[in-house]
């Protein structure tokens, strides 16, 4: 892939909405050198634009990482598991533990069922589990925002579920499918963005997983963790970082473009005073990636707020 078109995705990560005059700007180039490369991508899939929610709007406070030890077909399992409520990763990895799923629920009660049905499943042998205290970086969203005084209502929830289609539907198309005017469109959405409870970027199709190396990290530690958060953070393909409780003090997913970046990226980290333990994964085979968040919880959510108060006014 050209430096033009990577130097095009890692803008349109940051936002899904920059305008390919703007990248063009931002790049040196022209708006048809921008387009001629995007578009075919977008076209056949290759690449998406979405909205991600942060689960915490939409009443998803428990958010957990599992380790599947399996035998038998790991690659069936993976799909029965991608068929329950709570997943939003599911991925085939090396080691011991053979699958890892990430679920998002509204309780620890749901939590607890949702182990408990993979538990049941055939094939599964162990499964270990983390509970996420608190995100500090995510494929899209960040560290975690302050929700608490951010007013939320049916409008914004539609709006959501539109742009999770598509993350670069105009502003006048959106205005008319939930009755605003384009100005009270733009203002909502960039309120849920500039707070952080919503962010739009690119996702790239990762079935095929040979033009980048994905790999988990869990970390042990002692002492202070700022060393390993900066030396992790300044990676470029850092993708997620998360404290947990359980196992690992803290787990993290970065992308390498060769093995020897890893290899190398892994000597700095033992070499930190302040890494107890490391285990690493490589994730072989991706299942499920819906880090923005299943239409049918922003319905739901949509559903109880119609039932707590009437649509607010734009």
């Amino acid at each position: 892939m050209d430096q033009i078109t990577e130097q095009s995705f890692a803008i349109l990560r940051q936002d899904g909405r920059t305008s390919f005059s703007d990248i063009a700007r931002q790049l040196d180039t022209n708006r048809a050198s921008v387009a001629k490369r995007i578009n075919p991508l977008l076209q056949s899939g290759d690449i998406r634009i979405i909205a991600a929610v942060h689960p915490r709007l939409l009443g998803l406070h428990v958010l957990a990482h599992l380790s599947i030890q399996t035998e038998g077909d790991a690659g069936g399992l993976a799909e029965r598991i991608c068929q329950l409520n709570s997943p939003v990763f599911v991925s085939e990895r090396t080691g011991k533990y053979q699958l890892i799923s990430e679920l998002h629920t509204t309780t620890m009660a749901e939590l607890h069922e949702e182990i408990r049905a993979i538990r049941s499943l055939p094939g599964v042998v162990d499964v270990q589990v983390l509970v996420y205290e608190r995100t500090l970086k995510s494929f899209f969203l960040g560290e975690e925002p302050e929700l608490a005084d951010l007013p939320i209502d049916a409008i914004d929830l539609k709006l959501m579920e539109l742009l999770q289609h598509d993350g670069r539907m105009g502003y006048a198309e959106l205005a008319d499918a939930v009755d605003l005017s384009i100005s009270g469109c733009r203002t909502r959405i960039n309120r849920l963005t500039e707070t952080g409870a919503m962010r739009i970027g690119l996702m790239r199709q990762r079935t095929d997983m040979t033009s980048h190396l994905t790999f988990g990290f869990g970390f042990i530690t002692h002492g202070d963790m700022e060393p390993i958060f900066d030396l992790i953070s300044a990676q470029a393909g850092v993708e997620f970082m998360a404290r947990t409780i359980g196992r690992f003090d803290f787990v993290s997913t970065i992308s390498f473009p060769t093995l020897n970046e890893f290899n190398g990226f892994v000597a700095a980290l033992r070499a930190i005073d302040e890494v107890t333990s490391l285990e690493t994964w490589l994730h072989a085979r991706i299942h499920k990636e819906r880090y923005q968040h299943s239409l049918h919880r922003i319905r739901e959510a949509a559903a109880v707020l119609v039932e707590q108060r009437p649509l607010a006014a734009s």
